[in-house]
């Protein structure tokens, strides 16, 4: 998705908005009182942000504006309470660490940084 100005709004948009449909069909399927085992959360957390990050290196650079980084930011949290089986109140950092999913943010940057590199590990974890 490109649009008229090529700084990934829309695509940023897009990505928030299909994964906003898989969490809402996980909500109907998924009750907050019986939270699901950890296989399950494994499994659910994997596949909704991989529908989240889907191309990610490509429209990384439009994270650094505020309005597309609390998008993301919102439909990720929304994403973590609901395979952590949280309620809102409950803090970002937090529903990650519950939910055990690293934050998009980070897992964005560090596929942007895999992609850019060509795949190829860093001189300092190669001497480990």
């Amino acid at each position: 998705m490109i649009d008229d100005q090529l700084n990934f709004n829309s695509h940023v948009e897009y990505a928030c908005m299909k994964a906003s449909k898989a969490i809402n069909a996980i909500a109907i399927i998924m009750p907050r009182n019986a939270g699901p085992i950890s296989s399950k959360k494994h499994f659910l957390s994997s596949m909704l942000s991989s529908i989240l990050r889907y191309e990610g290196p490509t429209w990384v650079p439009a994270l650094e504006t505020k309005q597309n980084q609390r998008k993301l930011s919102s439909t990720f949290r929304f994403m973590a309470m609901r395979v952590g089986s949280a309620y809102r109140t409950i803090s970002s950092e937090a529903v990650c660490v519950f939910a055990g999913m690293i934050p998009v943010g980070i897992a964005l940057a560090e596929e942007s940084e895999c992609y850019t590199t060509g795949g190829e590990m860093p001189e300092e974890l190669e001497k480990l």
